[in-house]
């Protein structure tokens, strides 16, 4: 568990050093990528020196082995595959990266290259960014040390997914595994309907947590595994045996208090936790109130910058009321997305409120402390909206599921008759089981960009300030974002799902790109200093009437 922490402690010291470092040096320039990555082995070392070392669980049955395997084979499949060259083409795994790693490829160079910090955002320009940029950042800092942009995310996920490999096995061993990989309804099953051409995913809202959230969503290559290990310091120094200094607490109070420039909803999850274990267990209070006050103004600060840019407040509003969260009405959704695991757990949490047999007993005490809040986030999540798409409060039930799958299997499923137990596993993970088969099973790969077209934008804007904004067509996979360019508009599926105002800023995109009257003023208007014509431009607006509408090849042209 040492060498862990101190991983992911030397990545959120490196990443918390480079925000002063870009506020007071305008950016990386020079060393200061370099300087901050250093701050981080530092701490890293540091933290390794300083924390105790712990016997974790070992593996000791068929089931346990074959759980550690497939996660290693599965880690390695997506991320080595994440994004590979095929002849003239960048490619990815998934479909589901498609804009996902686009996205996170142009905030790292745009991080690596921009000199206003906090920076603007790259795919809407004169917005003030509003992201958790923190896994971005750290690669970005990779980049200005010399690490290129597609191996840097490469080995940040392998590494990422060992790390969090580790920490699902600490928290709750094969069973947590299990959950991850696996979870699911029943979509997996229709497949014996459909055949194997089928996409399972497609069916479900609630998807397949490893493919559609831990391989796209970056953050939580920092956030699951930091998340997991704080929540299992928790339990062990509160309900282990004797009192147990599991991590200290400078370093439970560093991967807290990061935690919202990875990931807001792991922030937001694990401020409920922390909370559910004060009120539920007098043991913890004093622990939990001492790393409240450490950690939570900076919690508070950085979800501040993250939400706000360090500005006013998006005018489109995140939260709202979502009942039922994205069900159809009917009971069929229920038993489709979450099959038997949704109601095992609300059996498991009548349990402990009944005592399991053990009214009183530390294992009770620790279940419900950690359950029942678990237990509550989920039920929030079916009544509000954290997100502009409801879809994004997976990013919290992720976390109720997760806490809760160990429980289930130590209070109920492994109580059973051997062959009840194995129809039940066989109904909560067969289907994410396929589920995850099918999403691994990725012969054809997807094609991001052509390499060709990649390089020659490359070239073409060679020559332009860092800072510049370019209009062009609001693709996911336009050249000049992922050459680090920030753009008037960027993809619309980004802009809305962020909760970013764009459409004004688009109509007038549009009217620019058209060459109606007064174009050039317009452009001006939103910032843009180049106007980028390719094949993508002349595809979205045929009928421009732009000077160079009709010309071939890609090319940048200035607003004098």
């Amino acid at each position: 568990m040492r060498g862990v922490v101190a991983i992911l402690s030397g990545v959120a010291s490196a990443t918390l050093f480079a925000l002063p470092i870009a506020w007071t040096w305008g950016g990386f320039r020079g060393c200061g990528g370099v300087v901050a990555l250093l701050a981080g082995l530092a701490t890293a070392l540091a933290v390794f020196a300083i924390t105790p070392a712990s016997p974790g669980r070992r593996p000791s049955s068929f089931w346990d082995w074959l759980m550690i395997a497939l996660f290693t084979l599965a880690s390695a499949r997506v991320f080595f595959w994440l994004i590979y060259a095929n002849g003239d083409s960048w490619k990815v795994l998934s479909p589901n990266n498609l804009g996902d790693l686009s996205l996170h490829i142009s905030f790292i160079r745009w991080f690596a290259a921009t000199t206003h910090w906090w920076p603007v955002s790259p795919i809407l320009a004169g917005d003030p960014l509003r992201y958790p940029p923190g896994s971005d950042l750290f690669n970005a800092l990779l980049l200005t040390g010399g690490v290129p942009v597609t191996q840097g995310v490469i080995w940040c996920g392998v590494v990422g997914a060992a790390l969090a490999g580790h920490a699902l096995w600490r928290w709750g061993g094969a069973v947590a595994l299990a959950a991850f990989l696996f979870n699911g309804g029943v979509a997996g099953f229709l497949l014996l309907k459909t055949g194997w051409g089928g996409d399972p995913d497609a069916q479900i809202e609630w998807k397949n947590l490893f493919l559609t959230l831990y391989v796209t969503q970056r953050g939580f290559l920092f956030a699951l595994p930091a998340g997991l290990l704080l929540l299992a310091a928790w339990r062990d120094e509160t309900f282990g045996a004797g009192p147990r200094k599991v991590l200290p607490l400078p370093v439970q109070a560093l991967l807290l208090g990061i935690m919202p420039l990875f990931s807001i909803h792991a922030a937001l999850f694990l401020g409920v936790a922390m909370s559910g274990l004060f009120v539920l267990s007098s043991a913890s209070r004093k622990r939990m109130l001492r790393l409240a006050l450490l950690a939570w103004p900076a919690m508070a600060f950085l979800g501040w910058l993250v939400t706000s840019g360090g500005g006013a407040p998006s005018a489109v509003h995140s939260l709202g009321c979502a009942p039922g969260w994205m069900s159809d009405g009917s009971v069929w959704f229920w038993f489709r997305n979450f099959g038997i695991s949704l109601p095992l757990t609300f059996l498991l949490c009548v349990l402990l409120v009944r005592g399991g047999g053990g009214r009183g007993t530390p294992e009770i005490a620790e279940a419900r402390a950690f359950v029942w809040p678990a237990a509550f986030v989920f039920v929030l999540c079916m009544v509000v909206r954290f997100a502009p798409w409801p879809w994004d409060n997976m990013k919290l039930i992720l976390w109720s599921w997760l806490i809760a799958a160990p429980y289930l299997w130590n209070f109920l499923l492994k109580r059973w008759h051997p062959a009840l137990r194995t129809a039940a596993l066989l109904l909560m993970f067969g289907s994410g089981a396929v589920t995850l088969a099918v999403g691994l099973d990725g012969r054809h790969g997807y094609e991001l960009i052509k390499r060709s077209d990649l390089d020659q934008a490359s070239w073409i804007l060679r020559g332009l300030p860092p800072d510049a904004v370019v209009a062009c067509a609001p693709e996911y996979n336009h050249p000049v974002l992922l050459s680090g360019h920030p753009v008037v508009c960027g993809y619309e599926g980004h802009l809305w799902s962020h909760g970013l105002d764009y459409k004004g800023r688009l109509a007038t995109l549009d009217a620019v790109m058209k060459g109606e009257a007064g174009w050039k003023e317009k452009a001006r208007g939103l910032g843009a200093s180049h106007i980028y014509w390719s094949d993508l431009e002349a595809k979205r607006w045929p009928d421009s009437k732009l000077p160079w509408a009709k010309e071939t090849g890609p090319a940048l042209y200035p607003l004098e």
